[in-house]
């Protein structure tokens, strides 16, 4: 008889298992109107059966004529698994869906701040989307304790991949107040706030030791080969330049012999030149022997010859 019982129960469990596997999973953003449909029985006599479900979603939801389950401005409470069943039968088929609320970005997990004299280091972690990928994150401070205006950590808009930021140009031994939230396609998300205090300045011999911390560890193999690049290029270029210069002092120069011919005709050809050769008289020079030289119309003046 045991045996039995045992058995029964196993199948009983069985089934639960492979009905529960078969889920149709509805995603909605927050606020809006949403209608679960009942796939099962197409009636106003059902019964709709959420898993945590509280007496305020109870008021809120209504059955409609068909059967299905209207949810006005849905919530993030709303979320989870609901199942619908005939009211007032033997018959025990119903159908499981299930509700993911999209919402903005939960609040960031693990928040803090490591400050230093001058500058604090903001660390976090994310703690889900909320259905939507993050589209960056938004950090502020202020000086602790004061309702004065929250002041942008450069950049505005923190890349959606970092999981820190530093924030500069604070003053030594004073606390802050820093805050920062995430941001999706629905809007801003929860804001995170956590309060930091700068060390003392620092004497000089502290920020030179500051300075060169993890210079011990520092591979100088890493830096020879980056010299070696730069020194690489800058001798290709100029191998490079003296080639051009080489080639160019290479290229054959044009005789001056050519040169005379193209002027000589410049000088004889002139378009002015009607056929009449006019002549001005010129004063006497000390190379004058009782002739005078003549001057063309294209303005070439032909001496006397010298006796």
């Amino acid at each position: 008889m045991c045996i039995k019982k045992v058995s029964i129960l196993c199948v009983v469990f069985c089934f639960v298992i492979v009905k529960g596997a078969k889920i149709k999973e509805f995603g909605v953003d927050v606020g809006r109107n949403f209608t679960l449909p009942c796939p099962v029985h197409n009636t106003k006599d059902v019964m709709w059966i959420k898993e945590e479900r509280n007496d305020h979603q109870q008021t809120r939801m209504k059955i409609l004529e068909n059967g299905s389950l209207f949810i006005p401005t849905i919530e993030g409470s709303d979320a989870g698994i609901y199942s619908c069943l005939k009211a007032n039968s033997v018959d025990d088929e119903k159908s499981r869906m299930k509700i993911v609320v999209r919402t903005p970005p939960p609040a960031l997990e693990n928040v803090s701040v490591r400050p230093s004299s001058i500058i604090a280091l903001i660390l976090w972690e994310v703690n889900g989307t909320g259905g939507y990928p993050i589209i960056n994150f938004t950090a502020q401070y202020r000086l602790a304790g004061s309702n004065g205006e929250w002041l942008p950590i450069s950049p505005n808009h923190i890349t959606p991949n970092s999981r820190q930021i530093d924030v500069y140009k604070l003053q030594p031994n004073t606390s802050y107040e820093f805050r920062i939230w995430a941001t999706n396609k629905l809007g801003r998300g929860e804001i995170t706030e956590v309060i930091g205090t700068t060390s003392h300045e620092y004497k000089e011999e502290e920020l030179a030791r500051r300075m060169l911390a993890g210079a011990d560890k520092f591979d100088t193999r890493v830096w020879a080969v980056a010299v070696g690049i730069v020194m690489g290029t800058l001798i290709l270029l100029g191998l490079g330049t003296c080639f051009l210069l080489y080639q160019e002092c290479r290229l054959p120069s044009v005789p001056e012999e050519q040169e005379i011919i193209e002027l000589v005709p410049n000088i004889i050809l002139n378009p002015g030149f009607e056929g009449n050769i006019q002549s001005e008289q010129m004063p006497t020079d000390e190379n004058s022997n009782n002739e005078t030289p003549l001057r063309l119309n294209n303005n070439t003046v032909v001496q006397p010859r010298n006796v």
